[in-house]
């Protein structure tokens, strides 16, 4: 029991310094070699495959010879059983006088006779396995110890659509989808690029899913791209489903209700950050890629900012920023101001509140709480209810809801405006919104005990702890803390793109320079 106890301890202490206690992700099972007897391979497929209705395992003579046996093996539903026909099975049951006096064996087969584009040849009966349940092909020939596994995938998806999340009216309005190869395609469309390395790791012990760590090699820091991949190769789980299993493994900040892992679904905003030296973490089965660094400051970020107008942006990432303040603050600064420092407030304004909150039995805190969680439950409702509905009962519920309660008396109609533009103002800054819905509590609470120095207190303790988080390495609330001049250059300030000839410094450690200094336009003296 003590040894257990102990173990247990020890497993945990990793788990808190952040080194993990799984196994490599590349360490290899045990091998089950392929027997050279063709009916003994045909039962071990058959045998681990059993109970699969969509696997289909054919039985041919090769060029029509009985002495050459074979046969091959696929799941019906994620193969194009037209490449199978075609590519494979034709060429090999047609006579064809210029194989006859060849050796058939499986060398030739694989270059001579069948046309597939990626073809392997295995020899361990597990790989060969989960080769067919990706998609692949295997074909056995009698008296060989080897399978020629071919690619003939054909796993229907999603069709590209416009992202869902991150809307733009300038830009590219392409998405990822949940197909790997699809997306990996749509990123290799926007960086036409030698240096663009996709290194390939399969993890869940029971779905085998792909993973694929994308950078620029020459840009991207190297111990970063390194830290990445030691990361994912200590998970170990047996199924990973979508994009946060492997964020919550790998972030910085596991207890922080700040994200220190980013995440897309739109291929250009991806390519952007791999060109400032980012690393990206692409997953088959969803649309959304993560990637690190992550900072803070990108909460007021948009892949449109660098689209449109720089003057226009900039303002738009002030707008960002105010309502980020608003979200936070300002249920507790409202608080703080009516119950403790009502001589703060404007008279004409002091003098509405009261009337408007005249009757309510219930404190300014009390309203302020209990109308923030019943807007959370609508919101709620009004995500996982149908899209063609959901919008419509969150709208209404609200509009009902808040008209009826402040007729009823149960809560002011300033708590009402309060909650509805603290909403609002969240929405402005998604990528944030679950972390700042949750820190709007601390500083209610706080102004519910000290009032205005409670709230500013919390605020200073929350940006002291936003300067003490790091993801990968690289300080998350940079450029701000530590002080960067130059990163403020795309800061609240986003400063024309001839301007930007750096990339971030503490994210691109080689290649620093995106573009020659000095590019700024001349305009004609003659006009």
């Amino acid at each position: 029991m003590f040894s257990y106890i102990v173990k247990r301890l020890q497993m945990l202490g990793a788990l808190f310094k952040g080194k993990g206690v799984s196994k490599n992700v590349h360490e290899e099972n045990t091998k089950i070699p392929l027997k050279k007897n063709y009916k003994g391979n045909k039962e071990d497929i058959e045998n681990v495959l059993d109970k699969n209705y969509d696997l289909v395992v054919k039985e041919f003579y090769i060029q029509g010879e009985e002495k050459n046996k074979a046969f091959v093996a696929y799941i019906s539903n994620i193969v194009d059983e037209k490449v199978i026909n075609d590519n494979i099975l034709k060429p090999l049951l047609d006579r064809n006088r210029a194989y006859e006096e060849k050796e058939l064996d499986l060398s030739f087969i694989e270059k001579s006779v069948i046309s597939t584009v990626n073809s392997e040849k295995i020899s361990d009966l597990n790989q060969v396995v989960e080769n067919i349940l990706n998609g692949e092909t295997a074909l056995f020939y009698s008296n060989y110890n080897e399978a020629l596994t071919l690619d003939t995938r054909n796993i229907k998806g999603r069709d590209i659509e416009k992202p869902e999340t991150e809307t733009v009216i300038r830009g590219p309005k392409e998405s990822f989808n949940e197909g790997l190869g699809e997306n990996i395609a749509l990123l290799r469309r926007v960086i036409k690029n030698p240096n663009l390395k996709l290194e390939s790791y399969s993890l869940g012990t029971q779905t085998k899913t792909e993973v694929v760590v994308a950078y620029m090699e020459g840009i991207a820091d190297k111990e970063v791209v390194e830290e990445v991949q030691k990361r994912i190769c200590d998970i170990d789980i047996d199924a990973v489903l979508e994009s946060g299993y492997i964020e919550e493994f790998i972030e910085d900040a596991p207890f922080s209700p700040f994200p220190t892992v980013g995440n897309t679904e739109k291929p250009d905003k991806l390519a952007a950050n791999l060109l400032e030296g980012r690393v990206g973490i692409l997953l088959d089965g969803t649309p959304f890629v993560l990637y690190v660094p992550y900072l803070f400051v990108e909460t007021f970020m948009s892949s449109e900012d660098y689209y449109t107008r720089y003057t226009y942006a900039t303002a738009l990432r002030g707008i960002r920023l105010i309502a980020l303040l608003i979200t936070v603050i300002l249920p507790g600064f409202y608080v703080s101001m009516v119950s403790f420092h009502p001589e703060m407030i404007p008279k004409e304004l002091a003098i509405s509140i009261a009337v408007a909150s005249e009757g309510v039995p219930f404190p300014t805190f009390i309203e302020v709480l209990a109308f923030g969680l019943i807007f959370e439950i609508l919101r709620e409702a009004g995500i996982r209810m149908p899209s063609n509905v959901g919008s419509a009962v969150s709208i209404v519920g609200a509009l009902i809801l808040g008209e009826a309660a402040i007729q009823a008396g149960v809560v002011g109609a300033p708590v009402v405006i309060i909650t509805a533009l603290t909403a609002i103002s969240g929405f402005a800054v998604p990528t944030q919104l679950d972390a700042l819905t949750m820190l709007r509590i601390p500083f209610i609470l706080a102004a519910i005990v000290m009032g205005l120095p409670g709230v500013l207190t919390v605020f200073n303790f929350t940006i002291i702890y936003l300067c003490t988080l790091r993801s990968f390495g690289v300080p998350y609330f940079s450029p701000v803390g530590p002080l960067s001049l130059y990163g403020f250059k795309d800061l609240i300030i986003r400063a024309p793109w001839w301007f930007m000839y750096r990339r971030p410094e503490l994210i691109a450690k080689e290649n620093k320079n995106r573009q020659p200094f000095g590019q700024r336009p001349k305009p004609d003296d003659d006009n």
